[in-house]
């Protein structure tokens, strides 16, 4: 009987156990806690559902989660903001945490380098939005993720000419390197002790080192004396090239934005690619053969 109770209880009945008390001998039934097909365990799940702990973001269970929360935040900052004109120079003179200096403030060693150049990526999206346009919360985003400036670097110092007159600047180019004395004068080039038309025999590396001083329309406003050495002498033309252009700045600082724009003081950064295995240079491949 009891075995067949056991099962009854199971289908959704009653448990009864039967037992005699010691005083009157009359039976008692003892009913479980929860009943099968009532309204009990709605009640438990209910007091569980009270006592159970939420987590207060899905991200809590990432590798990484306070960086998750920021990236999640920023996204959405995006997302809202993307039709709003936006322009790479408004975040050009903007200074953001080293990668320590953000581990150290999200109190976590496991942010990766690439995570971190992730979000600075998308603070530089945010911050080359037009700043008239900006709302409240994104300047404070933004400022949150900023260097502030009395904690920068001292700033970069400005070159002005030495006590004879002159603008000192270097300039590269692969395996070349150039120094120049620029002085006020009559438009005497030399390089090397020789005259540049002499040192340069080929008219395009003339023309090279000639650039600058055209853009500006000062051939004949300046003395230089450059100094190269290393590579070939395309290389040592647009080192000499280089450090005239940055010369020129130091003699009058108007001059960077127009050399900027012709791009005369970026370094190129070409070099020779080396050669990969299984080549015979750089890229060609031996003469492939069926048989």
């Amino acid at each position: 009987m009891f075995a067949g109770q056991v099962w009854k209880a199971r289908a959704g009945l009653t448990l009864r156990v039967f037992a005699r008390h010691l005083t009157d001998g009359k039976p008692r039934t003892i009913e479980p806690v929860f009943q099968y097909g009532s309204d009990s365990f709605v009640e438990r799940d209910m007091q569980l559902e009270k006592l159970r702990l939420i987590p207060p973001s899905p991200t809590v269970f990432a590798r990484n989660p306070y960086h998750e929360n920021v990236m999640e935040y920023l996204l959405d900052m995006m997302n809202k903001y993307a039709s709003l004109p936006y322009s790479k120079k408004n975040s050009e003179k903007s200074v953001w945490l080293s990668f320590e200096d953000y581990k150290r403030k999200g109190n976590t060693a496991k942010c990766k380098l690439a995570e971190y150049n992730k979000l600075k990526q998308t603070l530089v999206r945010l911050d080359s939005i037009d700043p008239q346009l900006r709302s409240p919360d994104l300047e404070e985003v933004l400022d949150f993720f900023k260097v502030p400036k009395t904690m920068r670097d001292v700033e970069k110092k400005i070159k002005e000419l030495d006590s004879k007159g002159r603008a000192v600047a270097t300039g590269g180019r692969k395996d070349s390197s150039a120094k120049v004395y620029v002085v006020e004068g009559e438009g005497t080039i030399l390089v090397n002790g020789l005259p540049f038309d002499e040192k340069f025999k080929n008219l395009k590396d003339r023309t090279r080192i000639l650039y600058p001083l055209q853009i500006v329309e000062s051939e004949t406003k300046y003395n230089i004396f450059a100094l190269s050495r290393g590579g070939g002498s395309t290389g040592q033309a647009d080192a000499v090239r280089l450090a005239i252009a940055r010369a020129l700045v130091i003699h009058n600082p108007l001059f960077e934005d127009i050399l900027l724009k012709a791009g005369c003081l970026y370094r190129d950064p070409r070099s020779v690619e080396r050669k990969k295995p299984g080549k015979l240079k750089a890229r060609k491949s031996p003469t492939w053969v069926k048989r």
